[in-house]
């Protein structure tokens, strides 16, 4: 009776011992890919911030622009009030 017993509990650690085995090939390669994966995704965090840098400059200039392009419509406009004030306004005409 003790011999089938260890029989059994040799085959079943020989079957553990297999698995195992076989599960740490998969783990080591499922860890590589998850290190590649983590390298890649760090290259393209650091891609996105300098692409932030980027947009804010040029959204820094292009507010600068548009309040530069809003002084002088505000400046045509006065001129325009200035210029329409200083004419003689005209009289109507008689049918």
């Amino acid at each position: 009776m003790m011999q089938p017993r260890g029989r059994y509990l040799g085959a079943l650690v020989l079957a553990v011992g297999l698995l195992v085995a076989g599960c740490g090939q998969e783990m080591k390669k499922e860890n590589e890919q998850l290190k590649e994966q983590v390298t890649n995704l760090q290259k393209e965090n650091v891609d996105l911030k300098a692409e932030i840098v980027v947009l804010k400059g040029e959204n820094e200039a292009m507010t600068k622009e548009l309040e530069e392009v809003k002084a002088k419509i505000e400046q045509m406009e006065q001129r325009t009030k200035q210029t329409k004030g200083s004419r003689p306004s005209r009289p109507a005409k008689k049918k």
